[in-house]
C-alpha cells in the first residue's frame, strides 16, 4: 500500500471518529460575549494549504464552522497565529512578539496539567516562567531492539541508561553470521553524529564560524567508531529515513537508535505490508547517555510551536485553535494511528502491542546543558551538506585505512574552514547590498 493512499485512509479514519465525537454535543464557540459570533482568524504556516489542512484545518473547521481560518505567508502580514520551530519561538518571545497564554489558559477543561510535565517545565523555562505557546507534539530517540536476536544468543537485553560504549560493546558480542550485526546505523558518519550529541560536542562553532573537530574528543569518538566498525559489530545500510528492508526490519540487526517516527515510517508500514509474515520481536529502551549524566539524553527537541501573535486582532478566536490542536480532543483523535511525532499529551501515544512507549517521554530530565537550543542560521544547508559530506568521506578513507585518525580530524577542520570562510564572505556581501 503507498504512503499517499494510507494517508488518505488514516484521514478518512480520523474524520470519521472526529465526527461520530462530535455529532452528539453539536459543540460551537464559546465567547464571553455572543456565543454566535462570526470570527476569522489568520495563521502564518509555511506548509501549504494542503498539509495544513490534512493536519489540523479540517479537523478544527469541522468542530468551529463558525471561525474562519485562514493561512499567510507574507514576512510583511502580521497574523494571528504563529507555527514557529523552536528556535524561532525563542527569537519571537525575546522580541517580545507573542501573547501571554497564561492569560487565556482559565478553562478547567483544557486540562494544561495533562500535557507532559517535563515538556512544558521546558517550555516554560524557555519563556522565564511563562508560557507563550503550546507543543502539540515532541520528538525524541530511543534504542530499539531485536528481543528473538538477543534470546538466540544467549545475550542479555540492553537496558535503560547506557552509554554508547556499552552498546558498541553488547553490539560486538553477537557472532559474525549470515548478515547478522549488532548495531544498525545508515553510516558511520551517522553514528558520529548521535555520539557527538551525547558527548555535547559540536563541530562547528557557529558564534565563531570556525571547525573545531581537530581535538582529543573527537579522535576518542573516531577510535570508538572504527573499533565497532572494524569488529563488525555494525550493520551499515544507507536508506532515506523510509526504507521498510533496512537490516533491523529484516531481522538482521539487534540493535536499531532511531526516532519515535521509525515506527511509523519503517515498523508499522512494514507490518502493513507484511501481515501475518512480519514477525519482528522488538521493544525499546532510552537512549543512549553521556557517563556524566545517565539521566539526560539530547535527543529530544519541539518540531512546531502554537502561538498568539502580541498584535493579534482577536485573541479569543485564536485561542480556541491553540487550545484545540493542543487539547485531549485532538489528541484522542490521533490516537487511533501512529505519527511522526509523541503527543504532548502523552496518554494518548498510540501503543497497540503494549511496548515501553514510555522511554520516549518519562523523565526526560531536561535542562539546557544537554538539550541546546543550536542557532545554525547562519549556515545555509546547502553548505552543511557539503560540510556532512567532508565529514562523511575523511571518515570513510580513515575506516579503510587511507589516512590515519588524526589526517582525517586536519583535513575535516582544514577543508571545513575554506568552506565557511567562503560562506562568511557571502553572508558579508549580501548584508551589504
Amino acid at each position: 500500500m503507498s504512503m499517499r493512499l494510507t494517508k488518505c485512509l488514516a484521514v478518512i479514519m480520523l474524520m470519521s471518529v472526529f465526527f461520530t465525537a462530535c455529532s452528539s454535543t453539536k459543540e460551537a464557540i464559546q465567547y464571553e460575549g455572543d456565543s454566535k459570533m462570526q470570527a476569522t482568524i489568520t495563521v502564518k504556516y509555511s506548509g501549504g494549504d494542503e498539509a495544513f489542512n490534512f493536519f489540523y484545518g479540517d479537523l478544527f473547521r469541522a468542530k468551529y464552522p463558525n471561525i474562519d481560518v485562514k493561512l499567510i505567508n507574507n514576512l510583511e502580514d502580521e497574523p494571528d497565529v504563529f507555527l514557529l520551530s523552536f528556535a524561532k519561538y525563542g527569537e519571537y518571545l525575546d522580541e517580545g512578539k507573542l501573547y501571554d497564554l497564561n492569560n487565556v489558559i482559565t478553562d478547567e477543561a483544557f486540562k494544561l496539567e495533562n500535557m507532559n510535565k517535563d515538556v512544558i517545565d521546558f517550555v516554560r523555562k524557555r519563556g522565564r516562567g511563562k508560557l507563550y505557546g503550546l507543543p502539540p507534539y515532541f520528538n525524541n530517540q530511543a534504542l530499539f531492539y531485536n528481543k528473538d536476536m538477543f534470546d538466540k544468543y544467549n545475550i542479555p537485553y540492553p537496558t535503560d541508561g547506557m552509554t554508547w560504549e556499552e552498546v558498541l560493546q553488547l553490539a560486538k558480542r553477537f557472532p559474525l553470521e549470515d548478515g547478522e550485526g549488532g548495531l544498525y546505523t545508515r553510516s558511520l558518519s551517522d553514528l558520529l553524529s548521535n555520539m557527538e550529541q551525547t558527548k555535547g560536542l559540536e563541530k562547528i562553532n557557529t558564534k565563531d564560524m570556525k571547525v573545531t573537530v581537530n581535538t582529543d574528543s573527537y579522535k576518542e569518538l573516531f577510535e570508538t567508531i572504527l573499533d565497532a566498525n572494524e569488529s563488525q559489530a555494525l550493520n551499515i545500510f544507507e536508506h532515506d529515513g523510509f526504507a521498510k528492508n533496512d537490516p533491523f526490519i529484516m531481522g538482521q540487526s539487534a540493535m536499531a537508535f532511531e526516532y519515535y517516527s521509525y515506527l511509523n515510517n519503517n515498523i508499522y508500514w512494514a507490518k502493513q505490508e507484511r501481515g501475518e509474515d512480519f514477525n519482528l520481536n522488538w521493544d525499546v529502551v532510552t537512549a543512549p547517555v553521556d557517563e556524566s549524566n545517565r539521566e539526560a539524553t539530547p535527543y529530544f527537541f519541539i518540531p512546531t510551536m502554537f502561538a498568539i501573535n502580541a498584535k493579534a486582532q482577536n485573541v479569543q478566536a485564536a485561542w480556541e485553535f491553540v487550545k484545540f490542536i493542543n487539547g485531549e480532543e485532538f489528541a484522542k483523535i490521533h490516537s487511533r494511528t501512529t505519527t511522526g511525532n509523541i503527543p504532548t499529551r502523552t496518554d494518548y501515544v498510540y501503543n497497540p502491542e503494549g511496548k515501553r512507549m514510555e522511554v520516549f517521554y518519562s523523565n526526560l530530565k531536561m535542562d539546557w546543558a544537554v538539550v541546546s537550543d543550536r542557532d545554525y542560521k547562519k549556515i545555509p544547508i546547502n553548505v552543511w551538506d557539503t560540510f556532512n559530506g567532508i565529514v562523511a568521506s575523511e571518515l570513510k578513507a580513515a575506516a579503510v585505512g587511507v589516512k590515519t585518525i588524526d589526517e582525517a580530524l586536519g583535513s575535516i577542520e582544514e577543508r571545513g574552514q575554506v568552506l565557511l570562510d567562503k560562506q562568511s564572505v557571502e553572508n558579508s556581501m549580501a548584508d551589504d547590498k
